[in-house]
Parts: C-alpha cells; structure tokens; sequence
C-alpha cells in the first residue's frame, strides 16, 4: 500500500514524505444528503471524488490524485519508469 500524508499519497516519484504544491483542483458535484443511524453516525457520506495536481518541490515531477476521504485517494494515470 503507499504512503499517505493526511490520505494524500505521497510523491510516486520520490517516495518519501517531500515538500509539494498543490495545483488545480476539479470536483465531481453530487449532492449527498446526510443519512444518520440511531446512534448519529452518518450512513451516506460524501462520496464526490476531488481530483488534483501536484509538483514534488523536490524531484519536481508532476502527478495527480482523485479520490475522496471515505474511499481514499489514489495515482491518476500514473505509471513508474517515465512512461507517463
């Protein structure tokens, strides 16, 4: 599994926790309505998949994540070796 900052994944580059910037961000819109059980635990989170680029500050390789908090996140498009 990789390593995540804050269910970020790391730079697949580098591999190691690195200094990033953050680029563009899109965001799919779905509304949904909070569901809650009898003990107050909402049952239907937000599932909308945020997608965003990154540049490691220090290999300064671009790559980009999608995902959401209750799913987790995920490489984009990303394969090791330069085969981008």
């Amino acid at each position: 599994m990789k390593q995540e900052t804050n269910g970020i994944p790391l730079c697949p580059y580098c591999e190691k926790p690195t200094h990033r910037s953050e680029g563009i961000s899109t965001r799919t819109l779905m509304y949904y309505p909070p569901v809650y059980d009898e003990n107050g635990v909402n049952t239907n989170p937000d599932k909308n998949t945020t997608t965003t680029h990154w540049k490691c500050l220090e290999c300064n390789q671009y790559y980009a994540v999608a995902g959401n908090y209750h799913d987790g996140f995920d490489y984009v498009n990303f394969k090791k070796g330069g085969d981008k």
